[in-house]
């Protein structure tokens, strides 16, 4: 693959990073340079595209209500029936469980 050279100013404080990090993994400066433009562009391009089949389905009229969407999170958020927190208040009430109660049931066979 072909290469181009541009130049980028940046702040030292970002170079001291990038020579340490590269440094630390024994790869070149420009390495770890081009393999983070790869990753934003990549992840760009996706955000970009998604936001483009988003305004796509909107100009199609293919679109939620803010009421329906805002009912639909109301019911994601709302816990089953009887699997509240507090109905499990209190269940270790009255257990053995310590430090040395749960060492004694992990290595039984070391002395405390």
């Amino acid at each position: 693959m072909a290469t181009e050279a541009f130049t980028v100013r940046t702040e030292s404080d970002i170079v001291h990073q990038l020579d340490s990090m590269a440094g630390a993994l024994d790869r070149s400066r420009n390495y770890l340079v081009n393999q983070a433009l790869r990753e934003y562009l990549k992840t760009h391009a996706r955000q970009i595209e998604k936001i483009n089949q988003g305004i796509a389905a909107a100009d199609r009229g293919e679109v939620i209500e803010n009421d329906e969407v805002i009912k639909e999170m109301e019911a994601i958020a709302q816990p089953a029936a009887g699997d509240d927190f507090f109905n499990y208040a209190g269940i270790w009430e009255h257990q053995d469980i310590d430090q040395t109660s749960i060492r004694a049931k992990a290595w039984p066979d070391r002395r405390g």
